[in-house]
This record gives C-alpha cells, structure tokens and sequence, in this order.
C-alpha cells in the first residue's frame, strides 16, 4: 500500500501524509478555501471544491509525491 506525501513548493507548511490523492485534494481545497477568488469563463465564481489535485496544487504551489508506508512513518506525528 502506498500513502501520498504533500510537499509545501514554498516552505511554510511542513510535509504531510495522506491516504489518497482525494483525501489530499479535498484537504487542500478546504485550506484554500479562504483565499480562493476562482472565476470560470462564464464569469461566475467557481467552485475551488471542483479543482482537480492538479489544478489545486497549482494554485497553491503544492507538490505530491507516492511514498511507501514504511516512508510515511517518519512524517506521522508520534
């Protein structure tokens, strides 16, 4: 089984793990969600909760990468 780890591009927060890249992304996009002023083509709001992890990790300058259980066990708070 293999757990994802999200990198902060610009520092601040520390690295964590998640379970699965939709836990992430909806982590993310709740964190964001105070700063987010997304505009869609059509000049409504845009949901940030319907951003891919892709996208929201653009946004907030985000990385992630898989890691193995064994990896995850040095970012787990004990």
């Amino acid at each position: 089984m293999t757990k994802i780890l999200r990198i902060d591009g610009q520092g601040v927060c520390e690295d964590r793990v998640y379970d699965s890249h939709e836990e992430l992304r909806l982590q993310l996009c709740d964190y964001h969600s105070v700063d987010w002023e997304g505009v869609d083509d059509d000049n409504n709001d845009l949901d940030i909760f319907t951003l891919t992890l892709d996208e929201i990790c653009d946004y907030g300058d985000w990385e992630y990468k898989l890691i193995t259980n064994k990896e995850a066990e040095q970012y787990e708070e004990h």
